[in-house]
């Protein structure tokens, strides 16, 4: 158990990230927006040097699928 306690927690961090990246540089946070799907946006994360899964942004999608965060 308490390796997908790490892998939750590498998660997040990748996610949370990802929602600075994108408050911080208007381009990305657009490219975001248009991307297609959770592989897409994966794709598009770590082509900004950011390693987060699709299924972590699809876990963690909000309204329209956009990507969304707790807390």
């Amino acid at each position: 158990m308490v390796a997908a306690s790490g892998q939750v927690h590498e998660a997040m961090e990748a996610l949370h990230a990802l929602q600075e990246l994108a408050s911080r540089d208007p381009a990305f946070a657009r490219a975001l927006k248009r991307t297609g799907s959770t592989h897409a946006a994966a794709s598009l994360a770590r082509e900004h040097g950011l390693n987060v899964s699709a299924e972590a942004l699809w876990r963690n999608r909000g309204r329209h699928g956009l990507p969304t965060w707790r807390g």
